[in-house]
């Protein structure tokens, strides 16, 4: 289903308050970088993460799920990882190097099914409150 185009300040979306996008370096680098791809390991653990995203992150989804430009697997994922083990968008990307492809496959699979039951969410109260507004 298309819908409109979200847009926030990025000071409003919860991925820039959690650190997200902040930079590290050194030894703690390379810890989220273990932490990151152990979550993505666990698909149970990561899709827990994720689902957090989606619940916790309303603001972010939205602007990011309602992007043509964004691959949502990606960010969805990058985000479990932010709030399930506190790593960083890079760290996490460095993380998923890391995986076989097997791995790889799974994660997408839950993140995928994560990704779902927000589309489900969000599109399920845009129709409803379409009822609601007549002419």
């Amino acid at each position: 289903m298309k819908t409109s185009r979200v847009y926030y300040h990025y000071e409003q979306l919860e991925e820039f308050h959690a650190g997200m996008w902040k930079i590290v370096r050194g030894e703690m680098r390379k810890q989220y970088i273990e932490l990151a791809a152990n979550l993505m390991r666990d698909a149970t653990a990561f899709k827990d993460a994720m689902m957090r995203a989606v619940r916790e992150w309303p603001k972010s989804c939205e602007f990011n799920f309602t992007s043509d430009s964004v691959n949502r697997i990606a960010w969805l994922g990058h985000a479990g990882c932010c709030l399930g083990v506190g790593s960083p968008e890079e760290a996490t990307r460095c993380g998923w190097h890391t995986l076989n492809q097997s791995e790889q496959d799974l994660a997408n699979e839950v993140a995928a099914e994560a990704l779902s039951t927000w589309e489900a969410s969000y599109y399920m109260v845009g129709s409803q409150l379409e009822l609601f507004d007549g002419p």
